[in-house]
């Protein structure tokens, strides 16, 4: 019970003390700087807020850019609409993370708050998520071509059954079968 209790100890000091930290920025189009949005710890699988400054967008402006600084002055980020920063909404940044746990992307989106009972805070806040990179499908190479004495790929007829083969000549018979039994009641 104690091996385990230090083990859990252990797994949550290397967890926080491996964490990183990066400033996210919103850039409204009219502005000449970007603004200071997060400051976001994180590590490969979790992430917080550590400081959040609500964003002031000018009078006019539709589009801002969230992103951060990565490599000295290399911008990194998308860019969303202005009306997301707005009361009502809940905002989220996703830090997108590759395989060594570094951020290499900053993506961003809002949802309306839905009701207005009491507590619902729209708004307010920042959210945070950490996204891992996926690895895409890999190609299927290498897979021998077979080949026919003339030299042209060998394509395999599918085999069809009975009913696929002659089914409008059941269709025809059940009609025939319909008229030849309607004329003869009269």
């Amino acid at each position: 019970m104690r091996n385990i209790a230090v083990a859990l100890v252990v797994t949550f000091l290397t967890t926080f003390a491996s964490a990183s930290t990066v400033d996210v920025y919103a850039w409204p189009l009219s502005a000449h700087k970007p603004q200071s949005l997060a400051k976001l710890s994180y590590n490969s699988t979790h992430a917080t807020v550590s400081n959040y400054s609500p964003l002031t967008i000018p009078v006019g402006d539709e589009i801002v850019r969230v992103g951060f600084y990565h490599g000295g002055n290399t911008w990194a980020g998308v860019a969303t609409a202005a009306s997301n920063f707005g009361a009502g909404k809940e905002r989220k940044v996703l830090l997108h993370v590759d395989a060594r746990g570094e951020v290499y992307h900053i993506g961003f989106k809002a949802v309306d708050v839905i009701g207005s009972g009491k507590g619902v805070k729209g708004g307010e806040g920042l959210g945070v998520e950490v996204v891992q990179m996926q690895t895409g499908p890999t190609p299927h190479l290498n897979k021998p071509v077979v080949l026919t004495a003339d030299g042209k790929v060998d394509e395999k007829v599918e085999e069809k059954t009975f009913f696929q083969k002659y089914w409008w000549v059941i269709g025809l018979f059940l009609v025939f079968q319909l008229v030849v039994g309607t004329s003869g009641k009269e």
